[in-house]
């Protein structure tokens, strides 16, 4: 049998990525057994592997660490696909499965390990001409967050699918899927969404839960911040003596923020994928506790067990963000201010002020809607990635 090893690693990548290029790969009739490999990250939640396993198209999810140890298949044709992570593990699981290496990226590196580049922009284009990269070596592909967002239908019509009065509005507050985000980041919105309620008439909120958030972390940021909620096995919805409801939302998610009037969300892979709905997105990033946000490389290794290196993790964060112009995905990509990006020390009471101004301003929320021509929402990705590896297998 043939093999496919997709390897990736954060939440967002496996979500956003990964999903639709394996349910492009089963459209495809692909018979390859398809792995997802999942590569150490500091962002990981811990639940990628087990939500993995869940994704169709998927045949197996392991760790990087099982599939080495287990070594090469023993017959059949083999392309590693490289949707995130570091490509040093891409460059090591190729040449020890002998096997193709295809990497999703917008930069030109290993190339003289890379069989094929997929390219997600013109500006990664560029980049690969530049740097003379033989034009057979890369596809430009477009963007795969766009393939993993549903088409859905009005807001009217998603409204009536949560039980939303027409006369009635609704919030979404999305926390994140990492560990460091939503840990704390359901009880911050939760306060920010009860400070909203109390002062926007006829308004209910939702916080969407991402597949790789772990219950248990989530309910215990929760319990901490003396917040109580209803439910069996999980929260669903938060209880309080305010105006609306706020509720915990874990089917139907893009739906969900497509009903919504307003979302408010951490910086992520969401944020592009609530402009592709075309809902307003006012972006957050609260740095109340810098200290516990994971960094890149070495900065990232730091033993906060060390004197002083709270304050440092703390400066150095702050550090990187002054040094980022836009930090939200659609002005990264647009290349200036289309939704809203408010970073620094905030309460939840700051959000909601700041929320509140959006919602009583149809006029700055059409101008963040319009703003999104500038972002290119063409769907299609996974499809070419997919038909380029199957090809890929029939001619090894």
């Amino acid at each position: 049998m043939d093999n496919i090893f997709i390897l990736s690693n954060s939440p967002g990548e496996v979500a956003g990525w990964v999903k639709p290029v394996a349910a492009a790969l089963t459209a495809k009739k692909s018979e390859a057994k398809v792995t997802l490999v999942l590569l150490p990250c500091p962002y990981a939640s811990g639940m990628e592997e087990r939500y993995g396993r869940e994704i169709a198209g998927i045949d197996e999810s392991v760790m990087f660490k099982q599939i080495w140890s287990r070594g090469a298949p023993k017959s059949g044709k083999r392309i590693v696909l490289q949707l995130g992570g570091d490509p040093f593990f891409g460059a090591l699981l190729a040449a020890r499965f002998r096997a193709k290496w295809m990497i999703y990226t917008a930069r030109p590196r290993w190339c003289s390990r890379v069989d094929h580049y997929f390219l997600p922009d013109l500006k990664a284009v560029q980049r690969f001409k530049d740097k003379g990269v033989s034009a057979a070596k890369y596809s430009f592909v477009g963007n795969l967050m766009i393939d993993s967002v549903p088409i859905c239908g009005s807001r009217s019509e998603m409204k009536a699918r949560f039980g939303v009065p027409e006369n009635e509005n609704v919030v979404s507050f999305l926390p994140g899927s990492r560990p460091f985000e939503y840990q704390d980041g359901y009880a911050f919105f939760t306060k920010a969404a009860m400070a909203l309620l109390s002062r926007v008439e006829n308004m209910n909120a939702f916080l969407p839960v991402a597949p790789t958030v772990e219950e248990g972390l989530l309910e215990d940021g929760l319990r901490r911040a003396g917040i109580e909620w209803r439910g069996l096995s999980n929260a669903e919805e938060i209880v309080w003596n305010g105006p609306g409801r706020i509720r915990l939302i874990r089917s139907g998610n893009y739906e969900a923020i497509k009903a919504s009037k307003l979302a408010v969300a951490l910086p992520g892979t969401n944020n592009l994928q609530i402009a592709s709905l075309g809902v307003p997105l006012m972006m957050v990033a609260p740095l109340n506790e810098a200290e516990n946000i994971p960094l890149d490389g070495l900065p990232g290794i730091i033993p906060m067990s060390l004197p002083g290196a709270k304050i440092l993790k703390k400066k150095l964060v702050f550090w990187y963000s002054s040094k980022e112009r836009y930090v939200s995905l659609p002005n990264r990509i647009a290349g200036k201010i289309i939704v809203p990006e408010h970073r620094g020390i905030m309460t939840p009471e700051m959000v909601a002020d700041m929320a509140e101004e959006l919602l009583l301003s149809p006029e700055r929320l059409k101008n963040i809607t319009d703003g999104y021509a500038y972002i290119p929402f063409v769907r299609g990705a996974a499809d070419k990635i997919a038909s380029v590896v199957c090809e890929s297998l029939e001619r090894i």
